[in-house]
């Protein structure tokens, strides 16, 4: 199966062959030899195999979850969060950061939270932390502004698309 999508604003293609449990996936020049060791909702195991010198195979382990909403997509992973958006011909909608990073898109606990009301923060800054199976995700400010006010509380057990923090973007 092959597709594209729009990451950074720039249009990429992938193709994904599956058979079973095992993927082969060709992406920005770069192929993947994967399989699906665990699956539970949003939550997935993927083992890694990354080739070496020689016949030296590596394997890695990745614990992640994912998100979806129409053409919308979100992935974390190692702390790391992922936004983009799957393009079908003809048709190229914005991505809206702010609604997809502000909120919760999968279940979580607010682990941490890394800013007060009336803090100035930077596009890209982190500003809580989800914990969900033993994942730590962040929510990111998708804009520069102001901190306008913080809607959760940490140890507290959030939903989907409850929105847990507001930024002024004109401050």
């Amino acid at each position: 199966m092959r597709f594209k999508v729009l990451l950074n604003e720039e249009e990429k293609e992938i193709e994904v062959l599956r058979q079973g449990d095992r993927l082969t996936i060709n992406f920005d020049g770069q192929t993947f030899n994967v399989q699906i060791v665990h699956t539970d909702g949003a939550h997935f195991v993927l083992e890694v195999e990354e080739s070496g010198p020689g016949n030296f195979v590596s394997r890695k382990r990745i614990r992640a979850a994912g998100y979806a909403n129409g053409d919308q997509r979100q992935l974390w992973s190692n702390g790391r969060q992922v936004n983009y958006q799957r393009v079908r011909e003809g048709i190229v909608e914005p991505v809206d950061a702010q609604a997809a990073s502000l909120s919760a898109t999968i279940p979580a606990v607010v682990s941490e939270i890394l800013v007060q009301v009336g803090d100035q923060v930077n596009s890209g800054d982190r500003l809580i932390l989800l914990e969900s199976m033993k994942m730590i995700m962040p929510i990111v400010a998708p804009c520069d502004g102001l901190i306008v006010a913080i809607n959760c509380a940490p140890g507290e057990a959030v939903q989907t698309g409850v929105q847990l923090v507001e930024i002024d973007e004109r401050k």
